[in-house]
């Protein structure tokens, strides 16, 4: 992450003088470092999505890791626990069988997606919160 806002801080800065100073800056160069600059603000915003979960005897602990964040959800607003199936589809139809997500369904609107993508130990967290909340 340091190295990426290093990266976006240097690019930033050669785009302001670039855009300050038009003739002593190639126009190619700048074009590539605009296009650059916009691909690393489109990471960063996927990597604000990223969270942990941890199961407490009380509720889970949703833990943002860019921001170190901290959200208590009780087993109690949960609502439901559903399954949704994600395909990947081209022209010719689907690519694949897909994978199926767990979508967590609290009582103050807010849906919690909880993907195998994204956490290993994906049956783990499922069974345990289908476990308390019994």
């Amino acid at each position: 992450m340091g190295i990426g806002i290093f990266l976006f801080l240097s690019i930033a800065t050669f785009c302001t003088y670039g855009f300050a100073n038009p003739e002593k800056t190639p126009s190619q160069l700048l074009v590539i470092a605009c296009v650059a600059l916009a691909f690393l603000i489109y990471i960063a915003i996927d990597l604000l999505k990223i969270f942990s979960l941890e199961i407490t005897e009380k509720g889970i602990e949703k833990k943002s890791l860019v921001f170190k964040t901290k959200r208590h959800i009780p087993f109690t607003s949960i609502l439901s626990i559903g399954k949704q199936k994600i395909r990947s589809r081209n022209t010719r139809g689907y690519i694949s069988d897909g994978f199926t997500v767990s979508v967590l369904k609290l009582k103050n609107g807010e849906n919690l997606i909880i993907s195998p993508d994204s956490f290993e130990n994906y049956q783990e967290i499922i069974e345990a919160i289908e476990l308390n909340l019994q």
